[in-house]
């Protein structure tokens, strides 16, 4: 039993480790593409390599390729304009790039940190205008950039394009180890330990204990019953229910004064 009481109090440990969960992040206001900042953290895309050109499209929609480069932006179209933030080849025909995205000013892209342990959040892109005959709609680049492990240094890939009655968006992913170089401050990048899985570990081992402890209860006091013990004895191990009390007191006691003694102990 003093085994289950140790388990509890780790449970209760881990349980209480921070959980992965949504932090927020104010685009830079000197550069609201390439950077943003809040209480926690600090991020900052001009780490990578960029651009980043050939990003497949991994549904197929097309024979279509992309570039992406939040910092420097560049020239989607060869017209002069590079203020390309995600751009778009159709590489079966002649028509050349075409913005997906662009940087305009004083627009202010949207960051969310889902995760700061492992690293992943989203910037979603929009500039107001879409080229190529559509009229009416506006093209936004959602880009999640995910550090993770079972990837190289970074993979990028155009994932799915979603549409609403105003706004046709491009979803792409970037993920790999190189993704955690982007986070600066609390402490420099890497954060104080995985929080998500610790804060699992610690529920799943409450739900064990409780359910250990219920089927010791339950079970002890069902076979004492059978054996004619009746009240208060029919607990399990009632002693040592009774003396626990004592028993943190003098631990607590130890702890706090290795020499403490009860008066009670003999002397030899």
């Amino acid at each position: 039993m003093t085994l289950l009481v140790c388990c509890l109090a780790v449970a209760i440990a881990l349980a209480t480790c921070p959980v992965g969960e949504a932090v927020d992040c104010t685009p830079d206001a000197g550069d609201p593409y390439c950077k943003c900042s809040g209480s926690d953290v600090t991020l900052d895309l001009s780490k990578l390599s960029f651009p980043m050109h050939q990003i497949p499209d991994t549904q197929q929609y097309g024979t279509y390729e992309y570039t992406f480069s939040p910092c420097p932006t560049v020239d989607c179209n060869d017209g002069g304009d590079s203020s390309g933030v995600a751009c778009q080849e159709n590489v079966g025909s002649s028509g050349g790039e075409v913005f997906v995205a662009r940087k305009v000013p004083d627009g202010q892209p949207a960051w969310s940190i889902a995760n700061l342990d492992p690293l992943e959040f989203t910037v979603t892109y929009c500039d107001g205008d879409l080229t190529g005959g559509v009229e009416d709609l506006e093209r936004c680049a959602i880009v999640t950039f995910k550090d993770d492990g079972s990837h190289g240094d970074l993979d990028a890939s155009m994932e799915k394009e979603t549409s609403t009655d105003t706004q046709l968006s491009y979803n792409f992913m970037l993920q790999g180890k190189d993704i955690s170089k982007v986070r600066a401050g609390a402490g420099g990048g890497g954060g104080g330990g995985s929080g998500t899985a610790a804060g699992v570990v610690g529920l799943v081992l409450i739900s064990v204990f409780i359910v250990a402890a219920l089927t010791y209860f339950i079970v002890g006091m069902a076979v004492n019953y059978n054996r004619g013990t009746r009240g208060c004895e029919m607990v399990p191990n009632a002693t040592f229910w009774q003396d626990l009390p004592l028993l943190i007191k003098d631990g607590f006691l130890f702890t706090i004064s290795p020499c403490y003694k009860r008066e009670s102990y003999q002397k030899f």
